[in-house]
């Protein structure tokens, strides 16, 4: 499969649809990153709420943590998204950009890639996305925060219980 020129989004899905079909095509590296996103979102919030719980002073509630906290708890949380299922998402990449890893599963290619690259292989890249994310996932979450607290209290806002957040502003 060479280059082909697309005259613009819908023709990229148009030619895909064509050549690859629904599934493999549209779908390729979907399995990757549900192996990524399901544990990796458990991470993230439960850092974010470790972090957070740990800093409440005693006898206070989440309400008595300041932006330092939130910020501390939100970089945190970040790192600990990226670093726990990294290699998932190199396992993902590599299927969707990677013509000789096309059509193969995540198994066969997480084997590939580590028994040619090993541990190191499977972690390129995470230092930069680490550096990434701690100042973007800090932000998140004290905006997040702040958003609340100027919104008025909610019912369970207090009792140190996680919070619903729309999953696309994480990235």
């Amino acid at each position: 499969a060479g280059f082909r020129p697309y005259k613009g989004p819908i023709d990229v899905i148009k030619q895909t649809l064509k050549s690859e079909g629904l599934v493999k095509g549209l779908y390729r590296g979907n399995f990757s990153t549900l192996l990524r996103e399901i544990p990796g979102n458990f991470c993230w919030y439960g850092t974010y709420e470790g972090v957070c719980k740990a800093m409440i002073p005693e006898g206070g509630t989440k309400s008595d943590l300041g932006p330092p906290a939130h910020l501390l708890g939100g970089a945190l949380a970040g790192v600990m998204y990226w670093t726990a299922f990294y290699p998932a998402d190199t396992v993902k990449s590599m299927i969707q950009t990677n013509p000789d890893h096309s059509g193969k599963g995540f198994a066969e290619t997480f084997c590939s890639m580590y028994e040619k690259e090993g541990l190191k292989g499977l972690y390129r890249g995470w230092g930069i996305t680490a550096a990434r994310a701690a100042p973007a996932h800090a932000a998140i979450f004290a905006a997040y925060e702040y958003t609340m607290k100027l919104l008025g209290p909610t019912p369970d806002h207090d009792k140190n219980v996680s919070f619903t957040m729309h999953e696309s502003v994480r990235d």
